[in-house]
């Protein structure tokens, strides 16, 4: 597989406002790469959320993305490779926040 994975927040800057962060992403894009499912799930979430998008616009916008890269399933062993890749480049956690309304 060539390119690199890309996680929620870099593939959100293609729905935002930033059209110089857009523009990179369309570049690692189109250099190949892959998301999880879990990007997807993350990017429906802000793109429902934060920017507004009706659930046609963020489906659309969720398909727009499968068709460019791969989308790889959440495994145990994707979670052990995260883990040795934020233990090996020092990538602090992100604590998740959990509102129950």
């Amino acid at each position: 597989m060539t390119g690199s994975f890309l996680d929620s927040n870099v593939v959100l800057y293609l729905a935002s406002q930033d059209g110089q962060k857009a523009d990179r992403v369309e570049r690692l894009l189109r250099a190949g790469g892959s998301i999880s499912v879990q990007v997807l799930n993350e990017a429906a979430n802000v793109a429902r959320r934060k920017f507004g998008m009706s659930w046609a616009e963020t489906r659309e916008f969720l398909l727009g993305l499968r068709g460019l890269v791969a989308v790889l399933p959440v495994t145990v062993e994707t979670h052990d490779i995260g883990l040795m890749l934020a233990e090996r480049y020092r990538i602090a956690p992100i604590e998740a926040t959990v509102r129950v309304e």
